[in-house]
């Protein structure tokens, strides 16, 4: 993937979710690119795995809770202190637990919304005035098919990956007229850390192969390469959409 687009070659970044699955790949991705990351998760030792030997790129490691306002607008401005502030902006930190929707109290149901849902929306808000100052830039953020497919006992995790559809495009429409470009990408089955190592056994790569069009496992890198996609030159004209990286589940 390195030096597929030179427009990344110094690029800042700014990842959230970036110590493990998803957030690690698109870290390593843009890295690889030349860009300035900033990656940003509560897990530190998992952060520094995610930066160890790779890419070309600067990278800057941030330890924050995302669901703590303060603390996320703490480490927005310090990355941007570091490194600048973004062109790219990929909002990916997220956690699936599951439980029937009866035994979610409204503490759990907040608290569910603030980590997938809530950072979307305010790192978008922090973004985008320098996005806006400097001509324009891309935020990718990070949704599922999970919701599509009426996966059982994932109610607050629905409402949120559905609200994350719904916010970017609106904020598709309103940070458009500043050439800022807002996209989602919606992963299906993903063979991240977490899969492989609670989910993954002949029977599940069987099931999983059959739902999908291609009998193929999909990598974290596969969604990375999406959200490169989505953030660079060759999608100057695409908005308000939302990729889905599934395989081809019908």
């Amino acid at each position: 993937m390195s030096g597929r687009y030179p427009e990344f070659e110094g690029a800042v970044v700014f990842v959230t979710g970036a110590a493990a699955g998803i957030g690690r790949a698109i870290v390593r991705a843009f890295l690889a690119e030349g860009a300035s990351v900033t990656a940003l998760d509560r897990n530190a030792m998992g952060l520094e795995e995610t930066l160890a030997g790779h890419g070309r790129g600067r990278a800057l490691p941030l330890v924050c809770d995302i669901t703590d306002p303060d603390a996320l607008d703490e480490a927005y401005r310090r990355a941007g202190a570091q490194l600048g502030f973004p062109k790219v902006l990929v909002n990916n930190a997220g956690r699936d637990d599951r439980r029937p929707f009866e035994e979610i109290g409204a503490e759990e149901w907040r608290a569910a919304l603030a980590v997938n849902l809530d950072h979307h929306f305010l790192l978008a808000r922090l973004a985008a005035p320098a996005m806006r100052t400097n001509g324009g830039g891309a935020i990718v953020n990070i949704s599922s098919t999970a919701f599509m497919k009426l996966a059982p006992n994932l109610a607050s995790y629905h409402a949120a990956k559905a609200g994350i559809v719904g916010l970017t495009r609106g904020l598709a429409r309103e940070l458009g007229p500043d050439l800022v470009r807002v996209n989602a990408v919606a992963p299906g089955r993903v063979m991240t850390e977490r899969v492989r190592d609670n989910l993954l056994t002949p029977e599940w790569e069987a099931e999983t192969k059959a739902l999908q069009c291609l009998p193929v496992l999909i990598e974290p890198a596969d969604i990375a390469a999406a959200v490169l996609w989505l953030a660079s030159d060759g999608a100057r004209t695409v908005t308000g959409q939302t990729i889905i990286v599934d395989g081809g589940v019908v």
